[in-house]
C-alpha cells in the first residue's frame, strides 16, 4: 500500500472530482441522487462543505486509527465508480442538450 500521505492526497483528489462533476451535472439539469448529500446540493458551497467536511472527518479517523486505512482504498474504488458514472451521465445530458 502507499504511504498514508499519498492515500490522503488521492482520497481528496477523488473527493474533488466527485464534487466538481456533481456541480457540473446539477448546472446542466441533473440531480444529486445520494439521499444523504441531496439536501446540500442546492448550493455549491454547502455541497463542498458537506463533501469535504465528511472527507476530512474520515481522513482524521484514518490517521488516528491506522487499522482503518483499508477504508481509504475501498473508498477510492467506490469514488472511481461514482465518478465514472457521473461522467457517463454528464455525457448523456450533453448529447440531449
Amino acid at each position: 500500500m502507499l504511504p498514508i500521505i499519498y492515500e490522503i492526497i488521492m482520497f481528496y483528489g477523488l473527493q474533488f472530482d466527485d464534487y466538481w462533476i456533481t456541480i457540473l451535472g446539477i448546472k446542466r439539469g441533473a440531480e444529486e441522487k445520494n439521499p444523504i448529500a441531496s439536501p446540500f446540493a442546492s448550493s455549491p458551497l454547502l455541497l463542498a462543505l458537506f463533501k469535504f467536511g465528511l472527507g476530512t472527518f474520515a481522513a482524521i479517523l484514518i490517521v488516528q486509527f491506522p487499522a482503518l486505512g483499508i477504508l481509504l482504498f475501498i473508498d477510492a474504488i467506490f469514488e472511481v465508480i461514482i465518478t465514472f458514472n457521473n461522467t457517463f451521465e454528464l455525457n448523456k445530458i450533453k448529447r440531449k442538450g
